[in-house]
Parts: C-alpha cells; structure tokens; sequence
C-alpha cells in the first residue's frame, strides 16, 4: 500500500513524553495510592481514597486509636501533590447501639455535640487528626444486605443512614466548611438481582421525611458509585442515579470510586470459579471504555479499585484487582489507565454518540479532539471517521500504533472484536481493545477553558 495513504502514531513513548508536562487532571485517581506510590506518580494520578475503619482504630474502646497508614505515607501523597479521600466505615462492637444491628453507632439520634453521639465524637477526632484531609466519604456500600458476605457493614434501616449521614455532615461541616461530604457507594446490583427496591431510592425517600435536610444541603456534597465489569452499565447506572436525584428536585457530582474488571485468568493469581471470566487484555481493554464512558455520563472523577494487591486481598476478593501484581510486576490494565489519562485527561466535555456494534465517545480538549472507538461484538469492525483536524495520534488502549487509512475527508479505523466471553443484551460484556484518534484543533476553532 502507498505510505502516503496510511499513517502511523508517533511511538507510545514519544506521545506520553510529550504529554507529560500537562498537569496531573484532577479528575483521575486510584484507591490506596500510599501502598506503591511511585506507582502512583507513574500513572499520573491527582488523587486517592484511603479507607479508615472506625472498628480497626479503636477495635475495644474510645481509648484505642490505632491509625491505618503510618502519617509518613499520607505526608508522602500530600507532597506528591495528591489529593486524599477519606472513605469512613465500620462501627466497632462496643459502640454498636444494638449488638446485633452492625453499623448503627449508640448515641446517633443524640445532637452532635453531645459525647453520647459516639459517631460525631469519632468523626471529630479523625477529623482533627487529619486536617489537611478536606473529602471525606461515608460509608460504603451499604446496600449490601447479607450478614454472610466479608462487605456487609450496615444492617440499619434507611431512615438511620439518613441519620448517620445527617451527623456526618453537621459534624464534618462545623469543623470546617471546606469539607466535602460525599454520601457512600452504592453498588446497585445488590437490590437489582434479587428484584429489590434500589438502595439510593430508598434512601432518598428516607431523606425527604427529614424537613431539615434541605437547608442542609441535603448532608452530602456528591455521591459515590461502585459499579464493575461491564462498562455499559457504568454509563447507565450514573445516569440513573442524576435521574433519580433530579426527580428529588436537585442534583449532585458523582464519582465512580471504585470500577475495574479483575481477571480470572492471571497465572500468578488463578481463580477456579470466577463470576466472570476475564483476560489480562480484557482488563485492559475494560479500563479505558470504563473511563470514557463515566466521562460521558457526566461522572466527576473516577478512581480504579485498586493500585496494587496486597496479602489481605486473598481473603477480602476471589480475583486480583490490583493494577500492580503483589510482587510489583505490572498488568496490561496498568498501561491502559496510564493511556487513558494521558489521553483524555483536561477534558472539557465527552459524549456518546454511537452505541451498536460499535461504540464511540466523543472527547473535546482546549487543544484536540479525542475519539475512543470500540467494537462492541466479536466480530471486527472497520469504522469511517470524519476528519476535525490535524491527526496526531492513533493508538490502542496500551498505546501500540494503530495504521488508520487516510481519505480524502477522514480515515479509515480498523477495530478488533471482543472476545465475547459474556454477552449481555445481544453485545459482549467487555468490547475490544479500544482505538484513541486524537486530533489537533486550529487555533481558531479551540475550546475556551
């Protein structure tokens, strides 16, 4: 073929260098960032969640206080530049106000000032501990309803959250009004697979019984997500819960705190019954479709559970879920999150604008126009663009050069076929190892910032 009609993107080594001056974008981050930190710059992450289990600080009275992270680790990530999410959960037994009702802490319908309050004086003291810490997450997942399963951490009723969330946000607030308050993941599944009322609509009728709410905010700045495995779900379900808020009467931020599609089939980490069968490359391919996708559902920021694994995660999760393997080594998925930052980070908007065999998202920068294209079926795909300016890079999802044909007004993109190892309503799971265009804006038709 004539070489004038192909081009190929500049080396992956090439374009990450050149996009390395740009700011780390604040909108991407991973969970527990301190456990490998150079791991953490090599991504080019702007923040992380940590996890602080009242139960694991003060296990058998107010007098323990037993810290997760050694403050050098969190002095570490606030040099770094990396912004820390404080994600609270766990109520230890003797503070439970009913032994066998977990999470309920004694004392929550007292007022906020009152030491009887065992939450809002523990939220106090981990508060004034960490006072650089300005995002503080509370809970997490407490839809999950099955006293047998290691997450279940809530066993309330709704109008108690409502309540824990209340004394939260009174309490963290009157500390200091620079604190952001985000309600605690849900993950949805645990209430759609058995037929159930979703968490968040129960909640958020809870909420509307409390005439107070309103003045305060509502208690929570934004919300938090946790949704795995299937990137068009990641879309629908973000969607979903800014639909159900707006049908409340107001709406919030949403972050996907936790996404990621673990693999099954890593040989240093095999998994005899997997709920999904998932490969290195999937994981990869699921990274970058997962990130796009939020974007364009409108999802603030987003985080990928977990940077790396560690001995603990035998016991707490069936398949590894780490980024980075527990003996440092990489998975592919690290490369693609890397990519996808690189690549789509400073955005200003992104949208869906197709979804049938293939899928595509439409990201607009200040300087480039950003197109990720996948197949969202077995078979290959070969997709004509239209051109938007001057191309400067055709990449995979791990940053390998991809030859696009040029036309007279556009390209020509050839696409691999999914795997397909699961399909859910007539496409696969997880589509093909995605295809980033980026293209360079004229000056003259640049975004504004």
């Amino acid at each position: 073929m004539c070489c004038s009609r192909w081009t190929r993107a500049l080396p992956l080594t090439l374009s990450l260098l050149l996009l390395a001056s740009a700011p780390p974008d604040p909108r991407f981050g991973v969970v527990e960032s301190p456990e490998a930190p150079e791991r953490a710059a090599e991504l080019g992450v702007a923040w992380t969640r940590v996890r602080f289990a009242w139960n694991e600080l003060q296990p058998e009275g107010p007098q323990d206080w037993n810290p997760p992270w050694p403050a050098e680790r969190l002095e570490a990530e606030r040099r770094a530049g990396r912004e820390i999410a404080a994600l609270v959960v766990g109520t230890p037994k003797w503070a439970q106000a009913d032994p066998k009702v977990p999470g309920v802490p004694r004392g929550l319908y007292e007022e906020e000032s009152r030491p009887e309050n065992l939450w809002a004086a523990f939220l106090r003291r981990l508060a004034t501990t960490y006072p650089y810490i300005r995002t503080w997450i509370i809970w997490n997942e407490p839809d999950i309803w099955d006293p047998a399963y290691p997450g279940y951490t809530w066993g309330g009723s709704e109008a108690d959250f409502v309540r824990l969330v209340r004394v939260a946000y009174r309490t963290l607030k009157g500390l200091n009004r620079e604190n952001r308050v985000l309600l605690g993941a849900f993950t949805y599944w645990w209430d759609a697979v058995y037929g159930r009322q979703p968490y968040f609509e129960r909640f958020l009728e809870a909420l509307a019984q409390d005439p107070e709410a309103p003045r305060y905010n509502r208690y929570f700045d934004g919300l938090c997500v946790n949704l795995y495995f299937n990137p068009d779900s990641i879309y629908e379900l973000i969607r979903w819960h800014h639909e159900r808020m707006q049908a409340h009467g107001f709406d919030k931020p949403i972050w996907l705190t936790e996404t990621n599609a673990a693999p099954s089939e890593d040989p240093t980490w095999p998994v005899p019954r997997p709920m999904f069968r998932v490969t290195l490359e999937e994981q990869a391919a699921f990274i970058g479709q997962a990130v796009a996708l939020a974007f364009a559902a409108g999802a603030e920021r987003v985080a990928v559970y977990k940077l790396i694994d560690n001995p603990t995660d035998h016991f707490a999760n069936p398949e590894p879920f780490g980024l980075v393997r527990e003996d440092g080594t990489l998975r592919p998925a690290f490369q693609a999150y890397r990519v996808a930052i690189r690549l789509l980070g400073q955005l200003l908007n992104a949208e869906r604008v197709r979804y049938d065999a293939v899928a595509i998202v439409e990201v607009g920068r200040a300087d480039a126009w950003v197109r990720i294209l996948w197949a969202r079926v077995p078979a290959p795909q070969t997709v004509i663009l239209a051109r938007r300016g001057s191309l400067r890079w055709a990449v995979d999802g791990l940053g390998r050069p991809v030859p696009v044909e040029r036309l007279p007004t556009g390209y020509r993109v050839p696409l691999p076929g999914a795997r397909c190892a699961q399909r859910l309503g007539g496409a696969c799971m997880i589509g093909g190892m995605p295809v980033y265009i980026v293209e360079s804006i004229p000056p003259s038709a640049r975004l504004p910032r």
